[in-house]
């Protein structure tokens, strides 16, 4: 029974691979043609041709220009990582989300599934399509547990799908047939009781097979299952198949009903006598994704297209004229010489080997026999090149641009286009010419989501640790199917202290919940790093102070040896209000903030007394020096502010220690107060002055002295002067006048060493 049933699955796999192949020979053939084309710089040549020009000596050239186009293009879709993010399709999934999305990123990062897709992209654009597959593998060698994996598929051409599938990327198809080589001693190894053979004469009239390898199939197959569908009194539904299992249970009401069908997925593995393994996959479709270039149907006819399929023949017109040129330049380097055959009569032998560098002389007959004058041998005109080749050459090179959708500006040449404006928009026609090939891989992309979120409930349903590696540098764990009342709770209860019980009472419960796919695309996370570094650079330039309130975060966006520590060493110059409560730093003790909040205070009400005063005085040098002033206190006293907290964070013990500096800064600010209640009680009439003071010296004409009535200036008392580090007690509080200020002064006092009160 068992032989007969393994009879039917490789009769159904020859039909199917026989049914697709006839299907899709032309465009596989297509394909095939366009990658050699790419790769192999030889194949841009007729075969015929290049063997008569090789026999013939003559030269044949490719320069291959159509690589960098395509290279242009599957780089620019390796830049543009992509990420899947798991959509609840109801709102009592929304706060599992989370834990699909990590379980989607570890299957996608332990299996380095960006090799996979890149590659099939990359064969789309090149070739017009290109698979790669989501297989499944035990943990290791002594565990059940089973991870999914991405998996590249080196060779498009040895997968096929359904011939009759109308998705884009696959979904639809109901057989898909892949394999893959295997050396005979590993078939050997892995199946002893089976013969190492291709799978079937299709594969070996295809040059599929070798003396030391053969190629194992794998077919997938789509079996449906006829059953009936209930509709229940609460809005459930159940299968008819199913029903034994709720027997006896009174809520079991039937409302409605209807005919429906089950599908399973099964795979098998096949040599070509044999059915070497089978299993079910379960998933919600075949789990094989196609990413196709460009494609076209055309009554009711197929065409998948590269990037080169129309770029090819300007390529083949490209090579045959710079091979033109190469013979005519080969020629130019062969002069003749042009001489009367008399004149050379006895010295052929000179004249045969006269392009002989090492020739000394070149003999000749100047007068013939008769008396004759022969005129002296002389070389041909030089080649001065073909003006159609080259216009030729021009113009090839012109239309593999323009078959390609790909101009100077892409390819970071220097094009017709001067301003920036006009290079972006080149670019941009380039980008959108060519955007079909990036949002065909996106809905590929997009498949393969839906394949892992069908997969992961049913392959990761038992409690498992995962390791994630995130960013690219750090690690992070995740706990699925954690049991309340396991030990490992503990363990990993940092990992579970936000994870939410699911509906069979488990930590992060993957297998329950129905979700569907979001997208989103953008550059790679070391991209993202650099590009954010050039972001904060010009920013700390633009706005220099952003290095006082975030000079620990711009810091650590770097990556030169020691970014962290001195990251950390500018988080401690923050403000308290910004920084993080991560708990390292130890709390500042109560009484140095209670001085310190008595100094601030004490600070405002000299600061508000100050800003009233200087509203008083219109006199724009009182109020410069009081800004001034005011501005030195004010930073002195953040330094002491400063000090008393990056010490108050090592030893509380240490507060007597700054009892003497708070003192000082107590006692100037008592003095502050003190001058500016004297500096209030001055003669209000002292402002009022209009005339310049500096044009009133002991050396004027009487004619230039004050009028009558005009306020005389007067010395300022001593007691005016403000005690200040730095300040000399003879120093007035109001410094000398600037040169360039303006505001006439006449009648302002302005006491100094040495101020003669008669001047």
């Amino acid at each position: 029974m068992a032989k007969k049933t393994d009879d039917n699955i490789l009769q159904s796999m020859r039909d199917f691979r026989e049914r697709a192949e006839d299907y899709w020979h032309d465009i596989y053939e297509q394909a095939a043609d366009d990658i050699e084309f790419c790769v192999n710089k030889e194949s841009q040549w007729d075969e015929m041709a290049r063997k008569s020009r090789a026999d013939a000596g003559r030269p044949c050239v490719s320069i291959n220009k159509i690589a960098s186009f395509v290279h242009q293009q599957t780089n620019a879709l390796r830049a543009n990582k992509m990420t899947l993010n798991a959509i609840p399709v109801d709102d009592s999934d929304v706060g599992k989300a989370e834990i699909q999305d990590a379980m989607l990123e570890y299957v996608l990062k332990s299996s380095r599934a960006d090799i996979a897709t890149d590659w099939a992209g990359g064969r789309a654009i090149m070739g017009g399509f290109g698979f790669y597959r989501v297989t499944t593998e035990y943990e290791n060698e002594l565990s059940f547990n089973q991870d999914i994996k991405v998996k590249r598929i080196e060779n498009p051409q040895s997968t096929y799908l359904s011939p009759e599938i109308k998705c884009p990327f696959g979904s639809d198809s109901t057989e898909a047939i892949t394999g893959e080589w295997m050396s005979k001693a590993d078939f050997k190894r892995q199946f002893p009781n089976h013969e190492a053979v291709s799978v079937d004469d299709i594969t070996e009239a295809m040059d599929w097979q070798s003396e030391d390898t053969v190629f194992v199939a794998e077919y997938y197959r789509v079996e449906y299952v006829q059953d009936t569908l209930y509709q229940l009194a609460d809005g459930t539904t159940l299968l008819k198949s199913k029903v034994d299992e709720y027997e006896g249970d009174p809520n079991l009401e039937i409302v409605n009903e209807r005919k429906t069908q089950t599908k399973t997925i099964m795979w098998y593995k096949c040599s070509r006598d044999a059915v070497l393994e089978q299993t079910e996959i379960k998933a919600d479709f075949i789990p094989i994704i196609l990413v196709v270039g460009d494609e076209q149907w055309v009554k009711n006819k197929r065409y998948w297209n590269s990037l080169i399929t129309n770029a090819k023949d300007p390529q083949i017109i490209y090579n045959y004229a710079r091979t033109a040129q190469l013979e005519q330049l080969q020629k130019a380097g062969n002069r003749p010489w042009v001489a009367d055959g008399e004149s050379i009569e006895g010295y052929k032998s000179y004249w045969a080997d006269a392009n002989n560098p090492n020739m000394t002389f070149l003999p000749y007959k100047s007068v013939g026999e008769n008396g004759q004058q022969y005129a002296p041998p002389f070389m041909a005109t030089p080649y001065q090149g073909s003006p159609d080749l080259m216009r030729e050459v021009l113009t090839s090179a012109d239309e593999i641009k323009g078959t390609t959708n790909i101009h100077d500006a892409s390819l970071g040449a220097q094009g017709n286009e001067t301003s920036g404006k006009a290079i972006m928009a080149r670019q941009r026609q380039s980008d959108q010419g060519n955007f079909h090939f990036l949002d065909n891989f996106k809905r590929a992309y997009e498949h393969l989501g839906r394949v892992l979120l069908s997969m992961i409930p049913h392959y990761y349903d038992t409690p498992r640790v995962l390791r994630i590696t995130q960013d690219d540098e750090v690690y992070k764990t995740l706990v699925i199917n954690m049991d309340p009342n396991s030990p490992l709770v503990q363990k990993y209860e940092k990992e579970l202290k936000d994870a939410e019980l699911g509906i069979n009472g488990l930590y992060n419960d993957v297998t329950v919940g129905k979700y569907d796919i979001r997208i989103a695309a953008g550059a790679d996370y070391n991209t993202q790093r650099e590009e954010a570094r050039e972001v904060l650079i010009e920013l700390g330039r633009a706005y220099p102070q952003l290095m006082e309130i975030s000079g620990d975060l711009i810091i650590r966006a770097f990556d030169f040896p020691d970014a962290d520590k001195i990251a950390d060493r500018l988080k401690m110059l923050l403000p308290p209000q910004l920084k993080d409560d991560d708990g390292d730093a130890p709390p500042m003790p109560p009484e140095l903030q209670q001085q310190i909040q008595q100094m601030q205070q004490q600070m405002q009400q000299a600061e508000q007394a100050l800003q009233q005063m200087s509203q008083e005085l219109s006199d724009k040098s009182a109020d410069r020096e009081l800004e001034l002033l005011k501005a030195e206190i004010k930073q002195d006293t953040d330094i002491e502010v400063a000090k008393i907290r990056e010490s108050g964070r090592t030893d509380q013990e240490e507060i007597k220690g700054y009892a003497s500096v708070l003192q000082t800064i107590l006692d100037r600010t008592a003095d502050l107060q003190q001058a500016m209640a004297e500096m209030q009680s001055a003669p209000q009439d002292w402002s009022t002055q209009g005339e310049d003071i500096d044009s009133y010296t002991s050396n004027d004409e009487p004619e230039q002295m004050p009028q009558p009535g005009m306020m005389q200036p007067e010395p300022m008392p001593n007691d005016m002067m403000m005690p200040e580090q730095g300040f000399d007690e003879q120093q007035p509080i109001m410094p000398e006048q600037p040169q360039d200020f303006e505001q006439p002064m006449a009648d302002m006092p302005m006491p100094d060493e040495g101020y003669d009160e008669q001047t």
